[in-house]
C-alpha cells in the first residue's frame, strides 16, 4: 500500500492534515519531526542549537529510509526542510505519492508570528521569506498539489480526489447527455452545477439518517435550499408519503422553474426521483448518493418508484435528472456491513457486464470489506459506469438491461418476505447464490467457476439468514416487475453467452440452489 507523504513549509498544515487523512482512511499518521524529538529528546529547535542543521539533515533522512520500510500506507507529514534533498525527494516518490501543501507565505508568517519558539529556522519574517523562495522549486517537485488555505478536512477529500484515480464521466441514456461526477466534493461540485441555472428555489429531499450525517456540508455549500426530511427505510418509499411531499412543496410554493436535489441511498434517490417526475408533471432534480450500494446501482438509470405495500417499486416511471453525485467522501462514513451489501450489486454488475470490476472486487476483497476508501471509490465509480453503458443500450428495460438483474427475482422475494427487515443488498446476495446454483446445475456455467463466484458472494453477505421456501417463494417472484406472459423470469449466468434469461425454472429447482444458502 503506498504511503502519502505531506510537504510544505512550516506551518502549511501539514500534521493536522496528516491526521484527518488517516483518520478517513483508517491508516496510520505519522509525523516525522515528532518522531525525531522522541528519538532526541529535546526539541528540534534544541537539537539545531546543540549539533547544528547539518547533523539534524542527516538524522531526518536515516529516519526517512526506516519508515518507508514500514509496508502499511502511512500518512507522513514530513518536516518543512525535508525536500530541500533531492535524494529525499526521489526516497518518497519510490515509496509513494508527494503531495505539497501550497500555501502563501503571508497566511504561513501570520499563522506563525504567533508562536516561534519552536521553529529553529524562522530568525525574521523576511529571513524565512527568503527561505520560502528558495524552497519552492523543492516542494513543486511533487506529484500532486493541493491549496491548503482551507479546513483541513477540504485539503484531506482534495487529495483523496486527486490521488484515487476517479474522473467524472458523461452517460448518454436516452439521447440525454447525462454529467456523473464520483466525487469526494459533492456539496461543491453540486453548487457549481446550480449555479448554472437561475432555479426559483432548491429543496433538499433527503432521510433521517443523511440528514444527521451529511446534510450540514449541502446546507453550508447551499445555504438558502429548503430541506424536506422523511423518514429512513421502506416504510417511507409509498404514495402516502409522496402526498405528504407534495403538500409541503406546495405550502412552500415551489414552481416549476425550482430545483430537487434528492441526497441519500437508494430509497431517498428513487423517491426523490419519483417527486421530481411527478410533480408539477415534472421538474428539474438532481441526486447525490450518499451510499455505495446506491452508488453502484440506485443512483444511475433513470427509474424512480415507490412501494405498494410490500411489493417494491410497482408505480413508477423513467425520468433522467440533470446531473447525477457519487458522495464518496461519505463513503467513508459507511458501517461495514452497508459496504458489503455495496459490493453485493457491484460484483453483481462485474459478472454481467464487466469482468474485470468482478475481478477487482475479487483480488481486493479483504481490502474492501475492511473499507479501503480509494479502492471503494474506484469500485463505485467503475460500477457506475458500467451500469450506465448498458442503460445507454436499453434504457426502458426492454432486453440487455435485464441482466443487471440478476440475483433479484428471488433476492426481491426474499426481501418481500422478510417484510424488508433484511436489506436489499444482503437479499440480492442470496439469490445470487440461487441464479449461480441453478446456472451450474444446468451446465451453462462450470462447476469451479460457479464455487469461486458463490464463495465471493458468501463471504461479501456474511452470515447466512432465514430465507422463503421456493413454496413461500413463488408467490411472491410471480409479482416481480421483470416477469413477462405470466411466468417467473430468472437471470442466469452463461459461460457462452454471458447470461441467459429463462423461464421455467420449476419449484424443485429453486428449492434445491435454496438449499445451498
Amino acid at each position: 500500500m503506498e504511503n502519502i507523504f505531506l510537504t510544505g513549509f512550516m506551518g502549511a498544515g501539514k500534521t493536522t492534515v496528516a491526521a484527518a487523512l488517516a483518520d478517513i482512511l483508517k491508516r496510520p499518521a505519522v509525523d516525522l519531526d515528532a518522531l525525531l524529538e522522541d528519538e532526541f529528546g529535546c526539541s528540534i529547535a534544541d537539537y539545531f542549537a546543540a549539533h547544528g542543521e547539518k547533523a539534524f539533515r542527516e538524522q531526518e533522512t536515516k529516519l526517512l529510509e526506516r519508515i518507508v520500510e514500514q509496508d502499511n500506507g502511512q500518512i507522513i507529514a514530513t518536516g518543512g526542510g525535508l525536500p530541500v534533498s533531492p535524494s529525499n525527494r526521489a526516497i518518497m516518490r519510490a515509496n509513494g505519492t508527494i503531495v505539497f501543501l501550497d500555501l502563501p507565505f503571508d497566511v504561513i508568517a501570520d499563522r506563525l508570528e504567533q508562536n516561534t519558539a519552536t521553529r529553529p529556522n524562522w530568525k525574521s519574517r523576511d529571513d524565512a521569506k527568503k527561505l520560502f523562495d528558495s524552497r519552492k522549486a523543492a516542494y513543486h517537485d511533487c506529484d500532486i498539489a493541493v491549496d491548503a488555505n482551507r479546513p483541513a478536512e477540504d485539503i484531506a477529500m482534495d487529495i483523496l480526489q486527486k490521488t484515487s484515480g476517479v474522473k467524472s464521466f458523461t452517460a448518454d441514456i436516452d439521447s440525454v447527455k447525462l454529467p456523473v461526477s464520483p466525487t469526494f466534493n459533492a456539496p461543491s461540485e453540486l453548487a457549481k452545477a446550480v449555479a448554472e441555472k437561475p432555479y426559483s428555489a432548491i429543496v433538499f429531499i433527503t432521510d433521517d439518517n443523511v440528514a444527521a450525517a451529511h446534510l450540514p456540508r449541502y446546507q453550508r455549500a447551499l445555504p438558502h435550499a429548503i430541506s424536506i426530511v422523511i423518514r429512513p427505510g421502506e416504510d417511507s418509499k409509498t404514495l402516502s408519503q409522496a402526498e405528504n411531499v407534495y403538500r409541503q412543496l406546495l405550502q412552500l410554493n415551489i414552481g416549476r422553474d425550482a430545483l430537487i436535489v434528492a441526497i441519500g441511498g437508494g430509497l431517498v434517490t428513487d423517491f426523490g426521483a419519483f417527486i421530481a417526475a411527478t410533480y408539477k408533471r415534472g421538474i428539474d432534480f438532481m441526486l447525490v448518493s450518499t451510499s455505495l450500494l446506491g452508488c453502484v446501482d440506485a443512483v444511475v438509470g433513470g427509474k424512480t418508484a415507490v412501494n405498494i405495500a410490500h411489493y417494491k417499486n410497482q408505480v413508477g416511471l423513467f425520468a433522467l435528472p440533470k446531473a447525477i453525485f457519487l458522495d464518496l467522501a461519505a463513503l467513508a462514513t459507511l458501517p461495514e456491513q452497508r459496504v458489503r451489501e455495496g459490493l453485493v450489486e457491484a460484483y453483481k454488475t462485474g459478472l454481467v457486464c464487466h469482468r474485470n470490476l468482478a475481478q477487482f472486487i475479487d483480488e481486493n476483497l479483504e481490502r474492501l470489506v475492511y473499507g479501503n476508501l480509494p479502492l471503494i471509490a474506484k469500485v463505485a465509480a467503475a460500477s457506475a459506469q458500467a451500469k450506465a453503458e448498458v442503460v445507454h443500450q436499453d434504457f426502458r428495460e426492454k432486453g440487455l438491461r435485464k441482466i443487471l438483474n440478476l440475483g433479484h427475482t428471488y433476492g426481491h422475494a426474499v426481501e418481500t418476505w422478510s417484510e424488508e427487515r433484511i436489506s436489499h443488498g444482503l437479499c440480492v446476495a442470496q439469490g445470487m447464490i440461487v441464479a449461480l446454483h441453478i446456472a451450474m446445475k444446468r451446465h451453462y456455467i462450470n462447476a469451479d467457476m460457479a464455487d469461486n463466484q458463490m464463495e465471493i458472494v458468501r463471504a461479501l453477505r456474511g452470515p447466512s439468514f432465514p430465507v422463503p421456501s421456493a413454496e413461500d417463494a413463488f408467490p411472491l417472484m410471480m409479482a416481480d416487475k421483470k416477469n413477462t406472459n405470466a411466468k417467473i423470469t430468472f437471470i442466469l449466468p452463461h459461460t457462452k453467452d454471458g447470461f441467459k434469461l429463462v423461464q421455467d425454472i420449476t419449484p424443485t429447482e429453486l428449492q434445491d440452489a435454496i438449499n445451498e444458502i
